[in-house]
């Protein structure tokens, strides 16, 4: 049975790209989100954290420099910077506001506390959309879906601060005007170097921390780890998050490629049809198909990084 490659719409955690795409449309910028994640980079690529403790696996690479590559490809005049502690940081932030709303992150959900699930969400990693300040709280557009939400200034602070993903606390993007707009045929060029570099990856061992695997290798040494395991190991974020939005990545990456390169749009929709197992697996308890599931992954990522040339 074929299985059509049809459009997604719903339910997408790309906090950070979401953000941006608020903000620019703001300044009458329209894009689809597919699109934006697409030249942002972040569906070409695939990472394990490998560390002992947790599995944390996604197609994807690093937040702040996929928002970098996606303004600068689009020709924005922006800039993504970090403070060094509250009183900076806020009155960093003061100053962008006054052009205009500005995204802010990555931060640490927990201290959201609008969000009725918070305390359940310590040390995961998103961007907000501020939109104004009062003297005690600031306006915010959650794209987990709060829109307009008052948060108190120690919580918002608290938030901010704890960046555990890209390294830079406080971080504040501000964007500005489009230069000139780029053609279809650079954006194009700019998005395919891009994905070839993050296919690219090497191994790396961070000094006291996790080692980082790329690619196929990164998900055979998964499927080793899962086999390995014992069974009273939880799967950490693979089910919640992990997988499925792999699996939205692969699905908007083929679509993003079916017409210029229609045999890696092929592949990648079915990467996504075998996250949708990895899912499906995931949520049975069937740690058994984990592996071999994973296996088959890595032989079509492989076979994804030759299509793109």
């Amino acid at each position: 049975m074929i299985i059509p490659l049809v459009p997604y719409e719903g339910r997408m955690s790309y906090c950070l790209s979401k953000c941006l795409q608020m903000v620019l449309a703001h300044q009458d910028q329209m894009y689809s989100l597919p699109w934006l994640e697409c030249v942002s980079g972040q569906p070409f690529g695939f990472i394990y954290v490998r560390d002992g403790q947790r599995f944390f696996a996604v197609v994807g690479y690093g937040y702040h420099e996929a928002g970098k590559h996606l303004l600068s490809t689009l020709n924005y005049d922006y800039s993504f910077t970090g403070s060094a502690d509250d009183a900076s940081a806020l009155a960093a932030l003061y100053a962008a506001l006054r052009a205009g709303p500005v995204v802010v992150g990555m931060l640490d959900m927990s201290y959201l506390t609008y969000n009725p699930e918070h305390r359940d969400l310590r040390g995961v990693d998103h961007a907000l959309v501020v939109l104004a300040r009062r003297p005690d709280e600031v306006i915010v557009h959650d794209p987990e879906g709060y829109p307009t939400m008052p948060l108190a200034l120690p919580d918002f602070l608290n938030a901010w601060q704890r960046d555990i993903y890209t390294g830079v606390p406080y971080g504040l993007w501000r964007i500005g005007a489009q230069r000139e707009p780029p053609t279809e045929e650079a954006i194009w060029e700019q998005t395919l170097v891009r994905a070839r570099r993050n296919l690219g990856c090497e191994t790396e061992t961070i000094p006291g921390g996790p080692t980082l695997l790329y690619g196929p290798g990164a998900m055979r040494a998964l499927a080793a780890d899962l086999r390995a395991a014992p069974p009273e190991r939880g799967l950490d974020g693979l089910p919640y998050f992990n997988w499925r939005v792999s699996a939205q990545r692969c699905l908007d990456g083929a679509v993003f490629l079916q017409q210029r390169l229609p045999t890696a749009a092929t592949i990648r929709w079915e990467q996504a049809q075998l996250y949708g197992r990895l899912q499906q697996a995931s949520a049975a308890n069937e740690r058994a198909r984990l592996p071999d599931l994973l296996e088959r992954q890595a032989d079509a990522e492989t076979r994804f990084i030759a299509a793109l040339g």
